[in-house]
This record gives C-alpha cells, sequence and structure tokens, in this order.
C-alpha cells in the first residue's frame, strides 16, 4: 500500500468525533433539549451531507481533490469554534452545519484519494486505514476531553475542549496544503463527462445496502448514550470508559478486516460483520449491567470494523479512473440518506414509543441489510460461473 498522507490530516481532523458524540446528547439533555430535539441536531448534520455529497463528488472529477480536501478543514474549524462558544438549540444546529460541510468535504475527497492511489486489490485495507486513522484521532481527542471533563465543569470543559479541537483542524489544514499532493487523473473534460455513475444492477444494490445501514446506525445514535445515561443513572466519563475498549478495537481492526476482505471475500465480511452489530445492538437494552454493555459493545465495534472498509472496498470497485469522485459522492449520499432519517425516526420511537423499539428495529433492518448481500454475492456468483 502506498504511503497515505491524507490519513495524518483526517487524523488530525477526526479529534473532536467521540467527545461530540457522547458529549452533544449528554450536554443537550443537561440544557432541557428532548430526545426529538437532540434528534434534530443529527438531522441537520446528514441533511448536509446528503445536500453537498453528490456536488462534490461531481467537483472532484472536473476539477481535482486537493483543494476540496484541504476546504474540509477549514469547515471543521468552524464548527469547533461556535461548539467552544455558542450554547443552546441555535449552537448545536449551527455547529452541525458547519460540521456537515466539512464532512462531506474530507469523507468523499479522502475516499476518492485511496481510490486514486491504490490498486483496486487493495481497496478494503486502505479504506480500513482510513477508517483506522479518523477512529485514533478521535480516540486522542476523547481522552483530551475527557480529561478536561474530569477536572472541570461540563460547560467549562465543553468550551476547552472545541477551542483544542479547532485548533486540531487548523493544524490538519497546515498538514493537508503542505503534504497532500493532487491526485486526480489527468483527463480531458470530455473524457469525465462521457463516464457517468455506473448503470449496473450490482452497483445499485450497494447503494442500497449502504443506505441501510446507515439508516440503522444512526435510528439509536443520538438516544443509545440517553438510554444508558437514564437507566445506569451515570455521567459522561463512566460512560466513555464503558466504549474505550470498543473504541481502540475499532482504531485497530479495520486495516487488518480490510487486508481479509481483499484477499478472501468482501461480500462475505460484510454479511458476517453487519449481522454482528445486529444482533448486539437489539440486545443492548435487555443487558442489566454496564460491565455487559462494554463487553457486547466490543462485539459490536468488532463487526463494524469487518463489514465497513469491506463495503467500501465494493463501492470502489464499481468506479473507473474518471468517475471516482462521483461513485464515491454516490456512496456518501446514499448513506446520507439513511442518516438524515435515521435519527428523527429513532428520537420519535424513544420519545413516543418506547425504548426498546428503535434498538430493535435497528436489528432487523441490518439483518435485511446482511440478507440482500449475501442474495447479491450469490447472483453474482452463479452469473459468474454461466459465464465461465
Amino acid at each position: 500500500m502506498t504511503k497515505q498522507p491524507h490519513n495524518t490530516a483526517v487524523l488530525l481532523g477526526s479529534a473532536s468525533f467521540v467527545f461530540l458524540n457522547f458529549g452533544l446528547p449528554v450536554r443537550a439533555d443537561e440544557l432541557g433539549m428532548d430526545a426529538l430535539a437532540i434528534g434534530g441536531t443529527y438531522t441537520v448534520f446528514t441533511a448536509t451531507l446528503l445536500l453537498l455529497r453528490p456536488l462534490v463528488g461531481i467537483c472532484l472529477d472536473r476539477f481535482g481533490r486537493r483543494w476540496f480536501f484541504s476546504g474540509a478543514f477549514v469547515f471543521y474549524a468552524l464548527a469547533m469554534t461556535v461548539f467552544s462558544g455558542l450554547e443552546g438549540v441555535g449552537g448545536f444546529y449551527l455547529g452541525r452545519f458547519l460540521q456537515g460541510i466539512g464532512a462531506a468535504l474530507m469523507w468523499v475527497t479522502a475516499r476518492t484519494i485511496v481510490a486514486d492511489t491504490n490498486p483496486a486489490s487493495q481497496y478494503a485495507e486502505a479504506m480500513g486505514a482510513l477508517t483506522a486513522s479518523s477512529v485514533r484521532g478521535s480516540m486522542f481527542g476523547a481522552f483530551f476531553g475527557f480529561t478536561l471533563l474530569g477536572f472541570l465543569p461540563m460547560a467549562t470543559a465543553w468550551q476547552w475542549a472545541f477551542a483544542g479541537y479547532a485548533l486540531a483542524a487548523l493544524g490538519a489544514l497546515l498538514w493537508s496544503l503542505r503534504s497532500v499532493p493532487e491526485s486526480r487523473p489527468l483527463a480531458q473534460a470530455s473524457e469525465t463527462d462521457d463516464n457517468p455513475l455506473p448503470r449496473t444492477r450490482a452497483f445499485w444494490q450497494v447503494l442500497l445496502i449502504v443506505f441501510l445501514t446507515s439508516f440503522a446506525t444512526t435510528l439509536v445514535e443520538p438516544i443509545y448514550l440517553l438510554m444508558l445515561r437514564h437507566k445506569f443513572d451515570v455521567g459522561a466519563q463512566l460512560l466513555a470508559a464503558v466504549f474505550l475498549p470498543a473504541g481502540l478495537v475499532y482504531a485497530l481492526l479495520p486495516r487488518y478486516a480490510g487486508r481479509w476482505a481483499d484477499r478472501y471475500s468482501r461480500p462475505w465480511l460484510v454479511v458476517i460483520g453487519v449481522t454482528a452489530a445486529a444482533l448486539v445492538t437489539a440486545s443492548m437494552p435487555m443487558l442489566p449491567a454496564l460491565s455487559l454493555v462494554a463487553a457486547s459493545y466490543i462485539f459490536f465495534a468488532c463487526g463494524w470494523a469487518v463489514a465497513s472498509p469491506a463495503l467500501e472496498g465494493m463501492t470502489a470497485s464499481f468506479a473507473n479512473t474518471h468517475n471516482r469522485g462521483r461513485v464515491m459522492g454516490a456512496k456518501e449520499a446514499a448513506s446520507g440518506v439513511g442518516a438524515a432519517v435515521g435519527p428523527l425516526l429513532g428520537g420519535a420511537l424513544y420519545e413516543y414509543v418506547s425504548v426498546v423499539s428503535a434498538f430493535w428495529l435497528n436489528g432487523l433492518v441490518l439483518i435485511l441489510a446482511a440478507a440482500m448481500t449475501l442474495y447479491s454475492f450469490l447472483v453474482s456468483a452463479r452469473q459468474d460461473d454461466a459465464a465461465a
């Protein structure tokens, strides 16, 4: 696998991810926001991604990668500054909007760069290495944020943590400008225009699987911390400690899992990983102790660490030299559609139906995604046998 300088920028730009995911629901709950309003902050973020990702993909194919990648960290720095200085619904929503712009730019571009700079036989491994870099950055950032939380009140720790994350985003900007070269293959505009999205059934099936997994995951993203906090009456620091082992797994495993997917079978790794995640999430509300939650979440992290790079490698394999930006933008858009719907529905189910309903729906949808992946793989294998 070639040298990946963009991974360092992604590591720095990801510093806020864990602390924000843990801290936002808890901080919003302290400020009196209900589950539906908290879910709305996730929908603002994902709706921004949904609108921008396809456009970013088109622009990458037309104008190149480098400046869009660096621009991501400008918006991340602005978002972290807003989180540091503003509180309440308005601050959360504005910060999530700016963060959504940064995420749309960073992830579509980074994954397109990965496809540019690695052979197709190593796509899953390289995508796994990218994911691992992001998780490592977010774990370092979490250590910083939760250390502050141990010595300062939540409101003060929140402000100082996000000031630090803004500086990390500026560091990512400087690193990207200095070290990340342009990776777009040379092409005439007509060559790019003549390479639209693939029209094969298999490609659209993969996008549907991406949608389902994203929808299912974000059903519980804004509420699982609320559920655990209210069920066990614990604070954000103890919850972070519960999920720390799983975070370490996710920081290390994706690259190796991607290598296995490239070597053996990407679809089978998706089936195994998604099924494991489904079983863990569906059972989480019934677990009677935080220690069992921590143990089960390790299996959840293993499942997603196995499935994610394999699914990204499957998507990238449909791209050619001149439409990679659009292919990766379409994949991110499919993920964004699911992520825009999931949080609001999950919050509404939690608030108005039952605590467990969103978790059970998550499990059912993930099992459906695994079944679709298996079916698509078996159909493809039969077609290959018939062609031989």
